[in-house]
């Protein structure tokens, strides 16, 4: 009998399946709603301080034809697809399909479509194609990671940066051989993805991970293997690959993804804030509906490697260090936020001078609790000054697969966050496209909207 295929072997045959005459008309649609919340995403980032600092760091040298989104400039290819990924990230409010998969690949899938003039059906299927790699990828090392004081990394930038080499491979025409070099190359040189600058004092670089790294580098290794460059096979399941780096017991089941797809049950944003910071702001807004928090102690319980690193006892002190602050996210909440949004981190300062934030922030404590194991499970335990107590689990915050946003939420979130940039005209107009992307035969055309004069 012979050995199974390389496991990177297998996802390339899953990807190159996906075109649009196979992929089911829901997966299709869930991506162009993935476009349009990406995209929307980083429209707003564009609002903050951080966006003249990429821009700035990316110049132009007079021959860019790649849009970047929300301005008038243009970049080169991987320039706006790093400024784009970028914006996208900023704010966190980015979706966490196959940890953050949309974020890279969207930005990488829509600079090279506007750079070769493509179909908005070939982006699309690229889209899918990235999004579900991804997801492959991280779904095999997740379930069974290690914890982050061990291994000191996060597993989002590796695998988006294998998804963004599959959705370029697909855009540039490579074949199967090409494909998955491309995969393998872009596994070779994805960055590591620091613990500590995602969730420690990460400065402003920490955007570049998530997704402005993963678009750069898969768009790379995809042009590097398209010009005959190799890679390994073995980079995921080898002894010494990627699984046995990130996970106790990683390993990739075909079989588990036969007739289903990530985009099948999309995880979405509405908090703009890590990921981990909204069960446990959803369960505190369930309680505070029902009783006012003054003088309550608030006792939360999470899973330990959500405790390590977003567990904080000490105010935030930046913009970036806000969105990855369960104290800061919880005292929001606490003092009548129903949902975290742009100004929480953006007017930090403004939001620290508020003395009931900074007295909340010091009523909570964090417990980290073996019995949870993903990042949507928590339980808070009230205690009011009279000792009575008040108990709230959630297993299924506002966004996740079991609570998701409706159609309709996605795209209102789109227009809220596209409209102070691009108008209500233009921001309609893309949404009504985006929705009909296959009836658009060169992207050039719809992504025009998304530049300010």
């Amino acid at each position: 009998m012979s050995a199974p295929a390389p496991a990177l072997l297998q996802i390339v045959q899953q990807a190159r399946a996906m075109s649009a005459g196979r992929i089911p008309e829901r997966v299709l649609h869930q991506a162009r709603l993935s476009i349009l919340d990406t995209v929307g995403c980083s429209l707003a980032g564009t609002r903050t301080e951080e966006a003249g600092l990429v821009v700035a760091c990316e110049p132009a040298s007079g021959d860019e034809r790649t849009t970047v989104f929300g301005t008038p400039h243009r970049r080169s290819l991987k320039g706006a697809a790093r400024i784009n990924a970028y914006l996208g990230d900023v704010l966190e409010l980015n979706d966490l399909i196959g940890g953050h998969a949309s974020i890279g690949n969207v930005s990488a899938a829509l600079a090279l479509g506007e750079s070769l003039g493509a179909s908005g059906t070939r982006v699309l299927e690229a889209v899918v194609r990235g999004i579900e790699v991804t997801t492959r990828v991280y779904e095999s090392v997740y379930p069974t990671l290690r914890r982050y004081t061990e291994m000191a990394l996060v597993p989002v930038g590796f695998p988006s940066t294998v998804g963004v080499a599959a959705a370029a491979a697909h855009l540039l025409d490579l074949d199967e051989t090409q494909t998955a070099h491309a995969l393998s190359i872009a596994a070779s040189l994805a960055g590591w993805c620091p613990a500590e600058v995602i969730f420690g004092n990460g400065g402003s670089v920490k955007p570049m991970l998530f997704g402005a790294q993963p678009a750069d580098i898969g768009l790379t290794a995809a042009h590097y293997a398209r010009a005959g460059m190799t890679g390994s096979p073995n980079l995921l399941d080898g002894s010494f690959g990627f699984f046995a780096t990130a996970s106790t017991a990683g390993a990739f089941n075909a079989e588990a993804w036969h007739d289903r797809w990530a985009l099948d049950q999309p995880r979405r944003k509405l908090h703009a804030c890590c990921g981990y910071l909204h069960a446990p702001a959803d369960a505190l807004g369930r309680l505070r509906a029902s009783r006012a928090l003054n003088e309550t102690s608030i006792t939360l319980r999470v899973a330990p490697y959500v405790a390590d690193v977003v567990s904080k006892d000490r105010l935030p002190d930046s913009p970036n260090d806000a969105r990855f602050h369960l104290q800061y996210v919880l005292a929001l909440v606490a003092c009548g936020a129903d949902v975290i949004l742009p100004e929480h981190s953006i007017a930090l300062n403004e939001q620290l001078r508020r003395p009931e934030v900074v007295a909340a922030m010091e009523r909570v404590r964090v417990i980290a609790d073996p019995a949870f194991t993903h990042y949507h499970q928590c339980s808070i335990k009230l205690t009011d000054a009279n000792g009575h107590v008040t108990v709230e689990a959630v297993s299924a915050p506002r966004g996740s697969p079991h609570a998701p946003l409706s159609d309709a939420e996605v795209v209102n979130k789109f227009l809220s966050l596209a409209e102070p940039v691009l108008g209500r005209e233009r921001a309609d107009r893309f949404v009504e496209q985006g929705m009909v992307l296959e009836a658009t035969a060169n992207v050039r055309d719809w992504i025009a909207l998304l530049r300010n004069a």
